[in-house]
């Protein structure tokens, strides 16, 4: 029987599970474009410099800070972050004094500060920050306007040097008067009590500051206070921002707390802008904003000093504000994300379709029979609809399966048929063109359903997360590659012969001697495959060149948004040379193409698992890795032939 006769056979019988699968897709396909409405009506990013660091630079320019923040204004800043002052701050500059005594609840700090305002602000401060009683005059107990010279508080000077009492009224005046927002900064202190947490934001909100940061290497509320943090941030109307790769302690816990009430933050360290030129900086703002939806800049200014270090950072400043709103966002206040909601009856539906998906990729393999199909589409409907109504986790399973499952699919369905060379095809070219473009829209109907079932604000801002990347990579080339060896797919036998071909063809492969050129494949391939995993996420962990980094910036000015490298430059173009190996009963270099071409569509799907990533810039990054992937694996081809033929004629 001819390889069209067998699959239309399969495609008769199969038929339900096919039309299976057309809700869910529908479903996916609703959510989607609810996901992107939502993204859409959220595009405003806003610039934030350091007040500090203004401070330097009117020292170094000797131009008055009100100046410098109308010409930052001007060039696209629409906020300034400001520490708050901690008390130790005060003694440090000698606005304050200690005097530390002993008594028997422990040591007692008198504190002294000879300006009255600036006394009566610390002793405000610390008397509700700090538990009833620790503080000497009471502050209930004074007359309106009248302020000690001195007060005592029950607790020993370190203790009392780490405790806020504030943003610096002069800085947020001076700010607000330029017209510009505040970015509170605040800073975490182990003493931290419920008093000290709900004083902070209280004033917060009495002075109209909308957005509040962590300040250090914990968030605030961190260890104890998390929970009531958060609950006090998302009552008072304020935003927190999570600033990414800064990996403050506390930082996913409050994020989970705040559920998706909080915005994402991107910063560029002292220390990194010391040694990164600044276009660099530029281009990493960018795609911050456009790849991971970040929509509050922290910028770190490149000069405090030098000739003219304003005019400088003047123009670096426009140049992100420039780069922000040429990838069709704009500067102007940040915003929450939109709700995003997910119906149950969508979630079953779509749970049906990652069954019928299943069945469809046994069915590759092996025949089924009419009980067998319904059997297994019945059992899998049912876990699988279970998994849909359980909450995160289940959601996250299911688009795990679907990852797993319609890459493996694709080429399974598609390739699979030509696996043992047996049909020569006259037109190869197109053929395997076409088969291509098949096996990587039944990957993307993976990827679908992978964006409705995580269609979610706690996905959009990284709360949670796809779980599997690293097993979603490596589990279907595995598969592809175990099935190949073990001589599937294999129809019209029973499963008992099925089984016994199979074993034997392992056995048969476990005979084989092996070589050297076996041992030296075998290890490029684990070696390519390894690189591809490890450099997989936001975050791998894995070091990018220098010369890497302009490279993919060169794609990115060319294309808007760069392709994945092990898609275009490894499994795209794998795929589609070993699949004209095939079609050319080539199956000796052609199968392990295909198996390493398996990475290629499962980085393809892997594409729609960062939901934090605009669905439109997905899409945009997948279709360029698909072109652009097919056109080299034809020119690669057009190469080998063309070589080939030169050689016969020489």
């Amino acid at each position: 029987m001819s390889t069209y006769n067998a699959r239309q056979n399969r495609l008769r019988i199969y038929w339900i599970p096919i039309i299976l699968l057309i809700p869910g897709l529908i479903c996916a396909l609703g959510l989607g474009a609810k996901r992107h409405s939502v993204e859409s009506r959220n595009k405003a990013v806003e610039l934030a410099v350091d007040y500090s660091e203004m401070q330097t630079l009117s020292v170094s320019s000797g131009k008055p800070i009100p100046l410098l923040l109308t010409q930052f204004k001007h060039s696209g800043i629409t906020s300034v972050a400001i520490s708050e002052e901690l008390l130790g701050d005060l003694v440090t500059t000698g606005q304050a004094t200690y005097t530390q005594q002993a008594s028997d609840l422990g040591p007692l700090t008198v504190i002294h500060i000879s300006n009255k305002r600036l006394e009566g602000r610390v002793l405000r401060a610390l008397s509700v920050r700090l538990a009833p009683g620790m503080v000497t005059p009471n502050l209930a107990s004074l007359k309106q306007g009248e302020i000690p010279e001195t007060f005592v508080v029950r607790a020993a000077p370190t203790t009392l040097n780490g405790i806020g009492i504030g943003l610096p009224p002069d800085a947020v005046q001076i700010v607000k008067r330029a017209d510009l927002g505040v970015v509170a900064r605040l800073q975490n202190h182990p003493a931290l009590t419920k008093e000290a947490v709900r004083a902070e934001i209280d004033d917060l909100h009495r002075d109209g500051i909308r957005i509040l940061i962590s300040s250090g290497e914990e968030v605030f509320g961190f260890k104890g206070l998390i929970p009531y943090a958060a609950e006090t941030i998302k009552s008072s109307g304020l935003i927190f921002g999570s600033i990414e790769f800064a990996k403050q302690k506390g930082d996913a816990r409050i994020c989970k707390a705040l559920g998706a009430d909080f915005i994402r933050v991107h910063s560029v360290t002292y220390a990194e802008m010391a040694e990164m030129a600044p276009a660099t900086a530029v281009e990493r703002f960018e795609r911050a904003v456009k790849e991971r939806g970040i929509r509050l800049c922290y910028v770190r200014l490149p000069q405090t000093s030098g000739q003219d270090p304003v005019k400088e950072d003047l123009g670096f400043v426009s140049s992100i504000r420039n780069h922000i709103e040429g990838s069709g966002y704009k500067v102007g206040t940040a915003h929450l994300f939109g709700e995003l909601h997910r119906p149950k009856l969508f979630m079953a539906l779509m749970a049906l379709s990652v069954a019928a998906g299943l069945v469809l990729l046994i069915g590759s393999l092996v025949s089924l029979s009419s009980a067998g199909m319904f059997g297994l589409l019945i059992s899998g409907a049912v876990v699988f609809a279970g998994l849909s109504v359980a909450g995160e986790k289940g959601a996250q399973l299911l688009a795990l399966a679907s990852a797993l499952i319609f890459p493996t699919l694709g080429v399974t369905a598609i390739v699979g048929p030509y696996f043992k060379g047996e049909n020569h095809e006259k037109r190869p070219l197109l053929k395997a063109s076409i088969m291509f473009i098949a096996a990587s829209i039944i990957t993307l109907c993976g990827a679908l359903l992978v964006v409705g079932l995580l269609a979610d604000r706690s996905y959009m801002v990284k709360v949670n997360q796809f779980m599997g990347i690293k097993a979603a990579h490596i589990l279907p080339l595995l598969v592809v590659g175990l099935a190949i060896v073990g001589g599937l797919p294999i129809f019209n036998q029973p499963f008992s012969k099925v089984r016994t071909k199979v074993v034997d063809s392992y056995r048969r492969m476990a005979d084989n001697p092996l070589f050297v050129w076996h041992v030296i494949a075998v290890v490029f391939a684990v070696g390519v495959v390894g690189f591809a995993l490890l450099r997989t996420g936001n975050d791998s962990g894995l070091g990018v060149s220098p010369l890497e980094l302009k490279f993919r910036a060169l794609l990115d000015h060319i294309m808007v948004v760069r392709p994945r490298t092990k898609e275009f430059l490894i499994g795209h173009p794998a795929m589609f040379l070993g699949i004209m190996l095939l079609l050319k009963r080539r199956r000796a270099w052609g199968l392990p193409l295909v198996v390493l071409g398996v990475l290629g569509q499962a980085s393809l799907l892997n594409t729609f698992c960062h939901i934090h990533t605009p669905l439109s810039i997905s899409v945009l990054r997948a279709f360029n890795g698909l072109w652009v992937g097919l056109f080299l694996g034809v020119a690669i081809w057009w190469l080998f032939v063309r070589e080939r033929h030169a050689r016969k004629k020489a």
